[in-house]
């Protein structure tokens, strides 16, 4: 049996097809997030249905139980990967308050993630009922990307000129591409879309770019970090590299060699 027909035998697909039909055809974005649990019941998933629904603001949330697997498994509308993993954070604080949860959780959208709905939800049970991690630990299911998904890049600078002058071209060179031009909305950005690459300044209001750096380390999902800043110093440069930065740009600089180094990291 194929992984895509073993999908739509999965109690989750079962329950989800008619939800996952709809936005798959309307390439509306759906968020996907799947728990371990250690038993659930109607009753504890309609409190966490209108939890959700009181303190995120959700309207179109659906939810399944599968006492086979013990996966409970929820459907966010309209949400894509970083909203997704956002939201994560508030079901999985939910679970442990019940005391239900007892593995990890995993995370996905699509069509972001350049997979159909039976793909990426066949791709999440398999891993989930795989990892031996902690329970509690969030993982973002990694897929495979189809050759048409878009890389995306986080931009913070706050010279607008170098930000718009970037966006077009890396737009052009196909990535998708958001800015921010201070440390806590790129940390608020970063959050909310999860950018396969970060560019940053250093020298970055309210919040310097080294605190942007740091922050982002905490969420483990390897993103590639390049600095591209006015600072030639050797101490900039090692300061940077001792947070795990994956490569260091000194302005000026060449547009085209900034797009191949982040292509070679991206690859």
């Amino acid at each position: 049996m194929s992984q895509i027909a073993k999908a739509y035998s999965f109690p989750l697909f079962q329950a989800f097809e008619h939800v996952l039909t709809f936005y798959e055809s309307s390439q509306l974005p759906c968020g996907i997030i799947l728990a371990v649990t250690n038993g659930s019941s109607k009753e504890k998933i309609q409190d966490l249905k209108m939890s959700l629904a009181k303190a995120e603001g959700f309207t179109d949330i659906h939810c399944f139980y599968d006492k086979q697997s013990s996966i409970l498994g929820i459907l966010l509308g309209d949400q894509m990967l970083g909203n997704t993993h956002f939201h994560s954070l508030f079901i999985k604080e939910q679970l442990q308050t019940q005391h239900m949860l007892a593995g990890p959780v995993f995370i996905a959208s699509f069509p972001e993630q350049g997979e159909s709905a039976a793909q990426v939800l066949s791709g999440m049970v398999q891993e989930i009922t795989a990892e031996k991690g902690v329970a509690g630990d969030i993982h973002i299911y990694s897929g495979k990307r189809s050759s048409e998904a878009k890389r995306s890049l986080l931009l913070v600078s706050q010279d607008e000129t170098v930000n718009e002058f970037l966006r077009i071209y890396l737009q052009r060179k196909g990535y998708c591409v958001y800015l921010a031009d201070n440390g806590r909305e790129a940390w608020e950005k970063y959050k909310r879309f999860l950018p396969d690459a970060v560019i940053t300044d250093v020298n970055l209001a309210i919040e310097d770019g080294y605190q942007l750096i740091s922050k982002i380390n905490t969420v483990e999902r390897g993103t590639k970090i390049v600095v591209l800043t006015h600072k030639r110093l050797e101490d900039d440069k090692k300061r940077s590299f001792e947070l795990g930065v994956s490569d260091y740009i000194a302005k000026p600089f060449s547009p085209v060699d900034l797009e191949a180094r982040v292509r070679s990291l991206l690859s």
